[in-house]
């Protein structure tokens, strides 16, 4: 038995002399005795692949690459000792959280912290430091009684104190029941000496910059029982005699070193001659690689005297610029220079940061590519599956977590049949018993004033299938709910779960799409899904056999699995053997790499400036190593080894390294370049610096090195056509570029891409066929539609020629809001008429009574009873109330002081209408049959005939104004006064004539006051102005008079004001009868107009803009239109708000020529 040390600085070779000594025995004696070559875990599958890959050599039994844990499980699985259950980080953690729940109360300084999230991890992974440390309860309070007799240090010894409690606690639980794995290398380290196995074999060990006491004992344990331990150290061989500061690039090595030469001398274990590796470093084959690692950490160092080539200093504008860069240089390495991917390695301090962006942009780029770090499975459909049936059934049933069960493709439902049911659940507000009561499902119309007149043959038929994907959707989950409801324990709950995924045939589905993914070439997929399932029925072991049987609340348990699957992550090896390896410098012990980039060379992540402290604070950990208790390195220390990572990330490769950092970050944050940037300056004066853009940029990098992968490069192209379309000169490479994707298989790819470039987003008129197929004939129309058509022909051609629209939501809106307030007030007027009342009588008692009712009997038949479905909606009834019993006061005070009288309600025109349809001649000869509903019609009598005023109801302020009559964008009104007056006779038995336009807010509006409460009739008269109705109203004071009687000055009722000389003053709404006349006149061309234009095929795209307004504002159907100002060809129409005398002298000009004839 012996140790041998193996020492060089990095490149010297020391992996490689382990290597060869191994092959050389292998070679020599193939069955001979065992060979072991401990490495850290990450570099176990890099190591074992050198070895298989040794000429000559076509396998090998004797050679074993091990790290230290998996040693633990071969020597403790021949010898003994791991017969029980081991207890996985999971366990430990619930376990504590269990323990640490019962012992609050006693724990006088974690016990404050017991409820914080994640504190339960935190323990954990200090309970773990103490058992790597070989420090157990019995330490911890012989400690913490030490420091209390010393003084000065009461909050350390609580600390110590409540640690030694709950590993206590810990131990007993875990005692005879399971095993943790923190403790197999302690083990191992005691029962080594018994392995046949390792007695007599030659040992390796390597890559291990220092060891934990754990591993010590390990190490003297083996060479105790090995014929001989070699054991590689990194470090300059002049910094492993004499003084040494802490701050010291080898520092670390050298307490390693002085610590493995006691362990030595203790176990009197002898020490041969070391081999010592220097000189010409074996590795680099770049003078100035050599240099940076000869001289970065000394100074005064002096500069390169050979030219800087290997070296690249690249910038870039964030992230995803130097992910790109990256890609392009790999390209042109093994393109261009011969490399293999697997040459080439990418080394980050934090690999999460750039593991998206990698994986994506190389797979743009075609770079195959293995990130080494464990894998989260939170992303994967049997994890969302599990995540949310458990939400499903402890949240009621919610719309959330239901669907996205639904939608992990595990359930047996299409996709569209989960879309139809969707679509129902959402308009109808499903959730909760409706669920699970098992009642069949109805459709609930909008809103019904009379009786419901039931399905229509294809609603029946819809119903019937959503019912029965109800039932395939939900038999599973109701099964998995009943029982898992009724557990009485962790294990029956675990069992249920287990159940529901079985009953699913969920692992059947994974083995079919990993079976699919490896067809495809997707081997990490495939091996990813091969992984989940072992890896959650593992978790749920766990979950049994430290929780089995504890009774936890549904909600609890949830947490408890969520949490799980949270810390699951899946350990993958490379699929394939040629592939970019990226990596964390942490976990980096890659051999014979001939190129690295290391990314992310920014101040404060390399080297970093903040560590993860954990329950101990740095001075609490020196306290402890002076008390005799050493823990791992404190932030202060790890801040010095952070120059060994350094060290590490310059001296991977043998050929070429690229630093490279971006000037921000993905948010647009500026960031600076690390100080090894300046560092490798000074040494390197003529090192090669680079800038890598976004997109191709003669000035900074020459345009072959954007031309990559295929799918990448034709974005590439892409942009530099755009740039020549927009008249710029481009190099001529990419015309070859262009001539290659013309010629090749990615043709008619080609073909889509570069077909953007030409796109101007404009529509083109519709063939008559297809516009007769559409609209048919005569076109039917209504005001709103032409309205729409005005405002945009793109949008009324999606809603009213392809009859598309937004899915319906169970919610209360504005639209919901106008239909319920319409229907409320044409049941209060029909009430008033059914009981001969006169509005001008009712009063407030009775405005209240019958706005009760009226609300009360509607409030059921509004979307799918929404006013009942919670108890914030049902407080809302009671504001409709108020808000209708607020409309019928101010109709009843309109009704008081005029002389106009309601002579229809909510009157309909067109087909089974009440009035014909007004009906039009369009430009083509065919007929258009407008139809539509009106609010309220009122008439009052004169000496001329009878004034007819149409009032339209609305929820919100509106206003007429002439300019948008003019483009008419507000026919509605205009158009319900001439259906009125076409109809006078019928409606009245008189002679029609134009009294008013008026809108009517239904509101109940609150009154601002800055002092006192006013009187309530001053509230009332500032509640009725507030209410003013607005719109047109005939220039004639008999007619205004008819309107408010008591008129003088301004109206409360009306848009009018009166002069004391009689006249209207200016702020009046008011036009003559001529102006009413010429604007009627207006209007039917306007119709006509829109009418003919639709059925031409106009369905361009063409928004207006007024002022701040635009029609794509409110519009639904943005994602299909995708208007876009930076699109050629999208512009908005703009409209202003013109003089009305112009407006006024335009309409006249064009009624004196016949409306455009």
């Amino acid at each position: 038995m012996s140790i041998r040390f193996i020492i060089g600085r990095a490149g010297a070779g020391k992996t490689r002399a382990c290597l060869e000594a191994i092959r050389k025995e292998l070679l020599a004696r193939p069955y001979g005795p065992p060979l072991i070559l401990l490495v850290p875990e990450q570099a176990t599958f890099q190591i074992e692949y050198a070895l298989a890959a040794t000429p000559g050599l076509s396998g090998f039994i004797r050679a074993r690459v091990l790290s230290f844990r998996r040693l633990a499980y071969r020597v403790l699985r021949e010898v003994g000792g791991a017969a029980r259950a081991h207890i996985g980080e999971l366990g430990k953690r619930m376990v504590l959280r269990r323990l640490l729940e019962q012992r609050r109360s006693e724990l006088r300084v974690l016990g404050r912290s017991s409820g914080r999230p994640g504190f339960a991890d935190t323990l954990a992974r200090t309970l773990g430091e103490m058992k790597t440390y070989c420090i157990g309860p019995d330490e911890l309070a012989r400690a913490a009684f030490d420091l209390r007799e010393k003084g000065g240090a009461a909050l350390l010894a609580d600390k110590l104190e409540d640690l030694a409690k709950l590993c206590f606690d810990l131990e007993d639980y875990l005692a005879g029941r399971f095993t943790d794995p923190d403790d197999y290398l302690n083990l191992l380290a005691d029962r080594l000496e018994l392995s046949a196995e390792v007695r007599g074999t030659e040992v390796w060990v390597d890559g291990f910059s220092g060891f934990t006491p754990q591993e010590y004992r390990v190490l003297a344990a083996l060479a105790r029982t090995a014929s001989r331990v070699n054991i590689t150290l990194c470090a300059d061989p002049a910094a492993l005699s004499g003084r040494i500061d802490e701050t010291s690039l080898f520092f670390p090595v050298r307490e390693t070193y002085d610590r493995l030469l006691k362990m030595a001398l203790q176990e009197r274990i002898p020490l041969e001659r070391p081999l010592i590796l220097g000189g010409n470093t074996a590795r680099f084959k770049s003078p100035a690689i050599s240099h940076l690692e000869k001289y970065f950490f000394v100074r005064p160092a002096p500069p390169c005297l050979n030219r800087s080539e290997g070296v690249v200093l690249a910038a870039a504008a964030n992230p995803k610029a130097e992910a790109e860069g990256v890609a392009r240089e790999i390209t042109a390495l093994c393109r261009d220079r011969g490399y293999r991917y697997r040459d080439i390695v990418i080394l980050l301090r934090d690999v999460d940061s750039y593991a998206g962006l990698i994986s994506s942009i190389f797979a743009d780029h075609g770079i195959p590519v293995f990130i080494d770090q464990k894998r989260p499975v939170m992303h994967h459909p049997m994890v969302e599956l599990v995540r949310s049936a458990l939400e499903a059934v402890t949240e009621d049933w919610a719309f959330d977590p239901v669907f996205r069960y639904l939608k992990t493709d595990l359930v047996p439902l299409s996709r569209e049949e989960v879309d139809l049911l969707e679509n129902y659940v959402l308009a109808h507000g499903i959730r909760g018993s409706r669920w699970t009561d098992g009642r069949p499902w109805e459709y609930r119309r909008e809103l019904t004033l009379g009786e419901d007149p039931g399905l229509n043959g294809s609603e029946s038929v819809e119903l019937e299938k959503v019912n029965r994907i109800r039932h395939q959707a939900t038999a599973d989950l109701l099964e998995f709910c009943r029982s898992f409801m009724q557990a009485k324990n962790v294990r029956e709950m675990s069992t249920a779960l287990f159940n529901l995924l079985t009953g699913l045939k969920v692992p059947e589905q994974l083995e079919s799409w990993s079976r699919q993914a490896e067809k495809e070439g997707r081997l990490e997929a495939a091996r990813e899904h091969s992984l989940v399932w072992s890896g959650f029925t593992a978790l749920l072991d766990q979950v049994v056999e430290a929780l089995g049987d504890e009774v936890l609340e549904p909600g609890e348990y949830a947490a408890v699995i969520d949490a799980g699957l949270e810390s699951l992550r899946l350990g993958l090896i490379p699929p394939g053997l040629d592939q970019v390896l990226v990596a964390s410098l942490e976990r980096s012990r890659n051999p014979e790499m001939r190129a690295a980039f290391v990314m992310g060379v920014n101040d404060g992540v390399l080297p970093a400036r903040t560590f993860d402290q954990g329950i101990f604070s740095d001075l609490e950990r020196e306290r402890l190593k002076a008390a005799g208790l050493e823990l791992a390195p404190g932030g202060r220390r790890k801040f010095f080894e952070e120059q060994y990572l350094v060290y590490i990330a310059l001296t991977r490769s043998s050929e070429r390294i690229y630093l490279s950092y971006p000037l921000a970050d993905g948010e647009g944050r500026a960031l600076m370049p690390s100080p090894i940037v300046a560092r490798v300056k000074e040494l390197l004066p003529d090192v090669e610096e680079r800038v890598w853009p976004v997109e191709p940029n003669a000035a900074l990098l020459d345009d072959l090195e954007f031309v990559t992968g295929p799918r990448r490069t034709l974005s590439y192209l892409a942009s530099q056509m755009r740039e020549f379309k927009a008249g710029r000169r481009i190099d001529p490479l990419w015309w070859d570029v262009y001539s290659w994707f013309a010629a090749g298989e990615m043709r008619e790819h080609c073909k889509r891409v570069l077909s953007g470039l030409f796109h101007s987003n404009r529509e083109d008129r519709l063939p008559p066929a297809v516009s007769m197929a559409l609209y048919g004939r005569p076109l039917r129309a209504s005001v709103s539609g032409l309205e729409k058509f005005r405002a945009c022909p793109f949008a009324h051609f999606l809603s009213y020629g392809l009859k598309l629209k937004e899915r319906a939501i169970f919610k209360l809106d504005a639209p919901d809001l106008g239909r319920f307030f319409h229907a409320a007030l044409k049941l209060f007027g029909d009430r008033v008429r059914e009981q001969g009342l006169d509005w001008g009588q009712l009063d407030r008692e009775q405005c209240q009574e019958m706005a009760g009712e009226v609300v009360d009997l509607l409030a059921p038949r509004l979307s799918s009873e929404i006013l009942l479905s919670t108890a914030r909606r049902r407080y809302l009834t009671g504001k409709l109330r108020r808000t209708v019993q607020r409309a019928a006061l101010v109709l009843a005070e309109h009704s008081r002081r005029s002389k106009f009288r309601p002579v229809g309600l909510e009157l309909s025109f067109g087909p089974d209408g009440d009035l014909p349809a007004a009906v039009f001649t369009l430009a083509d000869g065919s007929e258009m049959a407008v139809s539509g509903r009106i609010d309220r019609i009122e008439a009052a009598p004169s000496d001329e005939g009878v004034y007819l005023r149409v009032i339209d109801f609305k929820s919100g302020k509106v206003t007429v104004k002439l300019t948008d009559i003019y483009h008419g964008l507000k026919l509605q009104l205009l158009a319900y006064l001439d259906v009125a007056l076409e109809h006078a006779r019928t409606l009245t038995g008189g002679n029609g004539l134009p009294g008013a336009v008026l809108y009517f807010r239904i509101d109940d509006p609150l009154v601002n006051t800055d002092g006192p409460v006013p009187p309530g009739e001053e509230v009332e008269r500032e509640i009725l102005k507030k209410l003013r109705m607005t719109g047109l109203v005939l220039a004639d004071p008999k007619a205004v008079r008819l309107m408010d009687a008591g008129l003088d000055g301004i109206s409360d009722l009306i848009p009018v004001q009166i002069k004391a000389d009689g006249s209207f003053a200016a702020r009046s709404a008011v036009l003559t009868r001529e102006q009413f006349a010429l604007l009627r006149s207006y209007l039917r061309f306007q119709l006509a107009s829109a009418g003919s234009e639709i059925i031409g095929g106009t369905v361009e795209i063409a928004p207006y803009r007024k002022g701040p307004h635009r029609s794509c504002q409110s519009c639904p159907f943005r994602p299909v239109c995708q208007f876009d100002l930076l699109v050629d060809g999208n512009v908005y129409r703009s409209i202003k708000d013109e003089d009305e005398g112009a407006i006024w002298s335009k309409l006249g000009r064009m009624c004196r020529k016949g409306w455009g004839q």
